[in-house]
């Protein structure tokens, strides 16, 4: 099984206490993020075969992504690079 990680950087405007993480397996997209860097660790999962959108908005010298599944779970994760939303986009679309 492979996993695909991706993680945001302080330096495409992501949290510099807390950078998000998205991981990307053969089932699951998974977003690992803190709301504070004192808080506890909190993490979404979407199945794959459940995404109805995914959306790569650039923003400043980074960009976000949002992804939306069917049930209505919503992954947005900001302060990746450009490059990196656009494969994490790719390898979701397959």
């Amino acid at each position: 099984m492979r996993v695909f990680k991706f993680q945001s950087r302080i330096i495409n405007g992501g949290n510099p206490f807390s950078p998000e993480v998205i991981e990307i397996d053969d089932t699951f997209i998974t977003i690992r993020k803190k709301r504070h860097p004192f808080s506890v660790l909190h993490s979404i999962s979407i199945p794959l075969r459940s995404i109805v959108k995914i959306e790569v908005s650039k923003s400043g010298i980074g960009a976000n992504i949002l992804i939306e599944s069917f049930s209505d779970s919503i992954i947005l994760g900001k302060g990746f690079s450009a490059s990196n939303a656009l494969e994490i986009k790719r390898i979701l679309l397959g």
